[in-house]
């Protein structure tokens, strides 16, 4: 099951109150999740620790400091959240910033999701928080990068429209994070330490899958590892560019939705990439992302009733539902 950890004072700041151990411990239990420890050595709050164990492996959404307090502060009574930002079928507004999949990635890792952060300067929490919902999200939703990886780039060095394509593994060259000189894209793959752990995902195909900037700058070979610049996000970067590959569509694009999420709600304004595809997806050829694609799901409360055993009326169950941040609305 996942666990996570998350900074005290970034906790209670996104939950909207704070709360002592035994209140967090009976609270947590709406999210299917426990009090696994907390830290409290320390004088100050923005330096503790609270570790919390999630057992819904369903619930991607809450592996995160700012998806497990939204999901407490909804059901405390804080209200649905609204994400202004999200595209949808029918309301596809193009976006400035834009990235071009070429087909010679639809092979190896055809699909591409991005979007922007920015109106405040990135901290200490808050880039832990989302390099651990980097690990969290694309070792277990992800299975382990196959099929969803995740990057975050200093978009003040990223030059627009991005292209991602598949590129010859031994005539291209970057300098990956954690190393100093520029390598081919299949010696990181034997020399790296995220090479050698990742490498079996793309070694077999004669084309590796890269992003790059339209001045021809590396951003990151996926889903192996960013590059030593462009991908070093650090404490005091304002604009970000972050960016999800993979295999399956409905996951990328559902990962790219819950971290813009996570980000807006820690105060960011999100900003859309519109991602040009040569081929017709799910959906559609050009798609701006974040892009809300699920379909609404109902619900017969008579049907409920019986089953549960329980008197449940419409307003009983949107009264239930929107506890657990979920929009409904009656038909009758």
């Amino acid at each position: 099951m996942p666990k996570i950890e998350v900074n005290e004072s970034l906790f209670f700041e996104l939950l909207g109150r704070s709360m002592d151990a035994k209140t967090l411990e009976s609270t947590l239990t709406v999210a299917k999740a426990e009090l696994d420890g907390w830290d409290q050595s320390s004088a100050s709050a923005a330096e503790r620790s609270i570790k919390i164990e999630l057992n819904d492996t369903n619930r991607p959404d809450l592996w995160s400091t700012a998806g497990i307090a939204r999901q407490l502060r909804v059901y405390l009574g804080g209200g649905i959240p609204s994400y202004p930002f999200f595209s949808r079928e029918g309301q596809k507004q193009p976006s400035k910033y834009r990235a071009v999949v070429d087909s010679s990635v639809k092979d190896v890792r055809p699909y591409l999701a991005c979007f922007v952060i920015s109106g405040k300067a990135i901290s200490d929490p808050i880039l832990k928080d989302a390099i651990q919902t980097q690990e969290k999200l694309c070792s277990n939703f992800g299975r382990k990068r196959r099929s969803v990886s995740m990057g975050m780039y200093r978009i003040d060095l990223v030059q627009w429209p991005l292209s991602y394509r598949g590129a010859d593994p031994d005539a291209t060259k970057f300098v990956p994070l954690q190393m100093t000189e520029s390598m081919s894209l299949r010696r990181i793959l034997s020399e790296h330490p995220k090479g050698k752990e990742y490498g079996h995902i793309i070694s077999g195909y004669k084309k590796f899958p890269v992003l790059v900037g339209a001045d021809g700058g590396i951003l990151s070979m996926a889903p192996i590892i960013n590059s030593a610049d462009i991908g070093a996000v650090q404490v005091g970067d304002k604009d970000i560019l972050v960016e999800f590959t993979g295999t399956d569509l409905e996951s990328v694009s559902l990962s790219a939705s819950m971290v813009a999420c996570d980000f807006h709600d820690a105060g960011y304004e999100i900003r859309p990439v519109t991602v040009d595809y040569p081929w017709e997806t799910a959906f559609g050829r050009s798609i701006t992302f974040p892009y809300y694609f699920q379909t609404p799901a109902s619900v017969d409360s008579g049907k409920a009733t019986k089953l549960l055993g329980l008197q449940l009326g419409p307003e009983r169950v949107m009264a239930a539902l929107a506890r657990m941040g979920i929009q409904s609305e009656s038909h009758g």
